[in-house]
């Protein structure tokens, strides 16, 4: 998820004040004249001045102060996805497949690390809140390949959009996806799959080669999203021994039973 930081624009506004003084006038010398004879002083009346009615001066009105009505923000509304309806049947058996293929026992997949807790941790690492169901886990034993095969959902909006996101960088979805499915050391050599991205509304896949017990072992996952489901299949075969089913004719099956389930066809 992208988190959006913010920073925060502060102006500040100074008022620059100006105070002028005035200066004192100056004091102005009298030239100094010789005595003058005494001069017959008549007094003359000043007459006296009624002052002038004060003007008395009213406060001015105040300005009327207009409240403005408040319009309320149009709420947000995040995008929803369609109910989904019941997809318990949305997976393959061994009848699904070619002829060989049985379900893993419960002990076993434990011991693969193949299980809804364990898977629900992995994807939880890369923002996938929605749970893992509808786990199968099936094996060859004449070709020694196991494949296994689930669906997440529901997803919310944004997390469709995360990992639609994440799907459409092959390296991303290496980074995130690959990481969760067969670990960092897996994803070193990893490579595109061909043809994995015709799936869903997006999808992608990846081939690697990983050394288990001395073996090398040949591990191809695609990962597609359709509406609010993701869906992953995964392929694990020794590397001189070719599969029964590859991981895109797998894809295509699982992909075409959830579009079957979402539109009741």
């Amino acid at each position: 998820m992208h988190t959006l930081h913010l920073a925060r624009l502060l102006t500040l506004m100074v008022a620059s004040v100006v105070t002028v003084g005035c200066g004192s006038l100056p004091f102005v010398s009298q030239p100094t004249r010789a005595p003058q004879p005494a001069t017959t002083v008549v007094a003359v009346a000043t007459p006296t001045l009624t002052p002038m009615p004060t003007a008395t001066v009213l406060p001015a009105s105040p300005t009327p102060v207009v409240t403005l009505p408040t319009v309320p923000a149009a709420p947000t509304v995040a995008p929803t996805l369609s109910a989904l309806p019941n997809l318990a049947a949305v997976k393959l058996t061994a009848k699904d497949l070619p002829s060989g293929f049985q379900e893993v026992a419960a002990d076993a997949r434990s011991a693969m690390n193949l299980t809804d807790y364990a898977l629900n941790a992995m994807f939880g690492k890369i923002g996938a809140q929605a749970r893992v169901q509808n786990l199968m886990v099936l094996q060859h034993p004449q070709r020694a390949q196991v494949i296994a095969m689930f669906l997440l959902y529901p997803l919310a909006s944004e997390e469709k959009i995360t990992l639609e996101t994440q799907l459409a960088n092959a390296d991303n979805a290496l980074k995130a996806w690959g990481n969760a499915l067969v670990g960092e050391s897996g994803v070193k050599d990893a490579k595109p799959l061909a043809g994995a991205d015709k799936f869903g509304d997006k999808s992608i896949g990846f081939t690697t080669t990983t050394q288990m017990l001395g073996v090398n072992i040949r591990a191809d996952a695609v990962m597609m999203v359709r509406g609010s489901v993701a869906q992953v299949v995964m392929s694990f075969c020794p590397e001189p021994v070719p599969p029964a089913i590859n991981a895109i004719d797998l894809a295509k099956l699982y992909d075409a039973r959830l579009a079957s389930a979402l539109t009741g066809k």
